[in-house]
């Protein structure tokens, strides 16, 4: 499965300590070098910004043929990731674009892709066993680092702590058989 990544589910899976679920979750992972450059921004966590300096093996940066008819997505220095994002996810014909910006978000459904947010992606980690504690991760993901909850983002972390509790307790039933 061709995965493309713009970059906030790089940057608080990098943060939380996560961002090694991406290589195991999927076949391949490609990002777009405006991505990159967004990484390196001084204003970047300093982890983020070294990680970026030096990608791992597993993600492929690469740049779009195309972005001519994809809007900007940002003001400033913002949106160029994204835009560059979903070109690459159109011209690699990815199964997934991995994105949690709602602007960016409709672009690619507009496109034809098909958007996965980072809370979606840990959630499918936890499921496959590649994420001990979610909750705990969880947990670290909205009280160290600056990732926006809203209301909605707030149930939806509830619901998957929820869900995890309940794959653990099933796991240490069947285990006690």
């Amino acid at each position: 499965m061709i995965v493309v990544s713009d970059m906030t589910p790089l940057h608080y899976l990098i943060l939380i300590g996560c961002d090694h679920i991406l290589h195991r979750l999927y076949e391949q992972v490609f990002t777009a070098p405006a991505v990159i450059k967004e990484m390196e921004d001084p204003s970047t966590p300093e982890s983020v910004r070294r990680w970026a300096a030096a990608p791992p093996e597993w993600l492929h940066v690469q740049e779009p043929a195309h972005t001519e008819d994809i809007p900007r997505l940002g003001r400033g220095k913002r949106g160029a990731g994204e835009k560059a994002a979903i070109a690459l996810a159109r011209e690699l014909h990815a199964e997934i674009v991995l994105m949690d910006d709602r602007k960016a978000i409709q672009e690619a459904q507009k496109r034809g892709l098909h958007p996965v947010r980072m809370l979606t992606v840990l959630d499918a980690a936890a499921e496959r066993g590649f994420v001990d504690d979610l909750a705990a991760v969880l947990d670290h993901l909205q009280q160290k680092t600056p990732f926006y909850v809203g209301k909605e983002c707030g149930r939806v972390i509830e619901d998957m702590k929820q869900r995890d509790l309940v794959r653990k307790q099933t796991q240490d039933q069947d285990r006690a058989r």
